[in-house]
């Protein structure tokens, strides 16, 4: 049975206390292959929605047509002017406790998914390939927990955040907590969901295969339970070292794009 792991995007839009859904559940849609998660909640709501923080992360995991499915549900903050929307086909509702999802055995598969599993025989077509992952902002005595990535990644040299690959039927949060923990030698607790981003491009892999890649990266703040020196423990992977970085330095080291974006966020805690 082929794994398969997909992404999909809910969209919780409140006005004056009460919260839009369509047909009882958040309005959502299935990421498409790279298709940003403000892209996907368009698709739904049109061009006037705006995406905040995120507000939930669940998952679900179910046989289909031969596939083990693993659907990652988000649950992202969305602004809707007055006057845009769906129209009559959705209604708002008085904000309850959970969030009212779509069962995950109604997030059809999409055809369209299908690309990903199918074999590649021609070397200069890409492979096509969604990544999730989940990275933690870790702030501990004004410094940055971060990562340097090895020589086995694209960008050998430059610092991250700790985190990582979203293993298939793994939750997201379970995710980081491991990740970190291999890259640091640090056991963390995430206290507070951040935002979602996704980046597209083709280009090649560390084992030299062409890709058309889409990464989907969530991000969370997280403490550590203790704080420690940092040791890397998953030796010969994608880190050869990890350490803590001043707030004040950290822009100076060599940073990759969810790093940045991890300061910007450290520094507004």
């Amino acid at each position: 049975m082929s794994p398969l792991q997909r992404v999909a995007v809910h969209v919780a839009a409140v006005r004056e206390g009460r919260l839009l859904v369509l047909d009882d559940a958040l309005p959502w849609a299935l990421l498409a292959h790279g298709e940003t998660p403000l892209a996907a909640a368009r698709r739904v709501l049109g061009p006037q929605v705006g995406l905040g923080e995120l507000l939930a992360v669940h998952d679900g995991r179910r046989t289909h047509d031969g596939l083990d499915l693993h659907t990652v549900h988000l649950v992202l903050a969305a602004t809707l002017p007055e006057g845009s929307g769906p129209g009559g086909r959705g209604r708002w509702v008085p904000v309850g406790g959970d969030w009212p999802l779509v069962a995950d055995d109604l997030v059809a598969l999409d055809p369209a998914e299908r690309v990903r599993l199918s074999p590649v025989t021609d070397d200069a077509e890409p492979v096509v390939r969604q990544r999730l992952a989940c990275y933690a902002v870790v702030v501990a005595d004004g410094s940055l927990l971060l990562t340097r990535l090895s020589s086995a990644t694209p960008s050998p040299g430059r610092w991250t955040l700790p985190g990582g690959g979203v293993d298939h039927g793994e939750h997201p949060l379970t995710a980081v907590v491991r990740e970190v923990h291999e890259e640091t030698g640090m056991a963390v607790r995430v206290t507070a969901l951040a935002e979602i981003g996704a980046e597209h491009f083709t280009g090649r892999s560390p084992r030299g295969v062409l890709e058309d890649f889409h990464a989907v990266r969530i991000l969370v703040r997280a403490e550590p339970l203790e704080v420690l020196d940092p040791v890397v423990l998953d030796v010969g992977g994608s880190t050869d070292l990890a350490r803590w970085v001043p707030l004040d330095q950290a822009a100076q080291v060599g940073l990759v794009g969810v790093a940045h974006r991890g300061l910007q966020l450290a520094r507004e805690r």
